[in-house]
């Protein structure tokens, strides 16, 4: 690794361990169903439907979010128990019913986009317009790349084929 890419790789250690940036940020990808549990959650479903305003059905958030229809109505009622929901009659089919947020929800979903908003705002706001469309650009290009990492080279070890063993738990690296 050269001192080039040991610093910048230092440099993202650092803001990874700003606790706000951090809880944000995987808030943000928690929202939109980015985490490797796919974003099946009551705020992914709140989030789908904040996209959705005019609501959907059971059967379309099922279908979307990849889950059971059982384990949408029980995410459902959890959150119409909070106020966050509610259940309308369809005006188009008799025996459907639209979920949408209720304005309970509807506020919330506001005030999260403002906070993000505001973060955004904060945290890029030291840096020009181009300096954020250079900084967009570079993030595609590492997000990209990604993919491509190999966790076995990072959990590596010159003579890694005597390195003890944990069952169920793989190469142990410290």
């Amino acid at each position: 690794m050269s001192d080039q890419s040991r610093g910048l790789f230092n440099s993202f250690g650092k803001l990874m361990q700003n606790r706000v940036f951090l809880m944000a940020v995987a808030h943000q990808q928690d929202m939109a169903g980015q985490h490797g549990g796919g974003g099946r959650g009551q705020m992914r479903l709140l989030q789908l439907l904040a996209d959705s305003p005019a609501g959907l059905t059971n059967a379309e958030i099922a279908e979307i979010l990849d889950i059971r229809p059982s384990s949408v109505s029980a995410t459902i009622n959890r959150l119409e128990e909070v106020g966050l929901v509610e259940r309308v009659p369809s005006e188009t089919d008799k025996r459907a019913v639209i979920v949408r947020l209720s304005e309970k929800g509807q506020q919330m979903a506001t005030h999260r986009d403002q906070g993000i908003d505001k973060l955004s705002d904060n945290l890029f706001g030291c840096l020009s317009a181009d300096e954020q469309l250079e900084l967009q650009k570079l993030l595609d290009k590492l997000t990209q790349h990604a993919p491509e990492l190999d966790l076995h080279d990072f959990m590596g070890h010159p003579h890694d084929h005597d390195w003890p063993q944990r069952p169920g738990w793989g190469r142990r690296w410290f």
